[in-house]
């Protein structure tokens, strides 16, 4: 026995425009949900990459407090030397624990040219213990204490990077946090990571 379906005459039609629709509908709404996406993920970089040089620099204080007190060299450095690599005086053993933590991002603290990985991004580590000043990394970058001086028995460990390399501010290469959002308007080369930790010395 076959059974007969009858189809109402204009439900093909507007089958066909409903489906046209829905088509136009995702053409129009596929930018703003792909820039909010783009904006989950690059947001969602920043805060791990903030979190992360925040406890690099609270390890970088905590390991200052800890070595201060010992009869290893605070800098032995030249003037002008800011590579830490050497690791024979405080100032290095401080700047190359911060840089284990650091490199999981793309960080290194390491002097612009020279033994620097092209591929990772370069900061700035400043320690100070009352009139002894160390700085190790990249010396091209300004970094300023956030809160006052140490005092007496203090360590003050400050770390300062671009939140976006300049040497390639769009493609994310290297940069500890894309930025894929400057297509959009929204562009964080103009913004750094600046922090500060204290310690008292042990």
């Amino acid at each position: 026995m076959h059974r007969i379906v009858r189809v109402a005459p204009n439900s093909l039609p507007r089958f066909e425009a409903r489906r046209g629709a829905v088509v136009l509908e995702f053409i129009i709404a596929m930018p703003v949900l792909f820039t909010a996406f783009l904006a989950i993920f690059e947001f969602g970089f920043l805060a791990l990459v903030v979190e992360n040089g925040t406890h690099a620099v609270n390890e970088g204080a905590r390991e200052g407090a800890k070595l201060w007190g010992s009869s290893v060299s605070v800098d032995n450095n030249l003037a002008g030397n800011y590579d830490p690599t050497a690791n024979d005086d405080i100032a290095d053993q401080i700047a190359l624990a911060m840089d284990t933590i650091l490199n999981i991002f793309n960080l290194e603290v390491r002097q612009n040219g020279v033994s620097d990985n092209p591929g990772r991004a370069n900061v700035l580590v400043v320690i100070e213990r009352g009139v002894t000043t160390a700085r190790r990394g990249d010396n091209t970058l300004t970094c300023n204490r956030t809160g006052p001086a140490p005092g007496a028995g203090e360590i003050v460990v400050t770390l300062c990077f671009p939140i976006v390399d300049q040497t390639a501010p769009s493609t994310g290469l290297g940069n500890p946090v894309p930025n894929w959002l400057a297509p959009f308007g929204f562009n964080l080369t103009a913004y750094r990571f600046e922090m500060s930790a204290r310690s008292e010395l042990e």
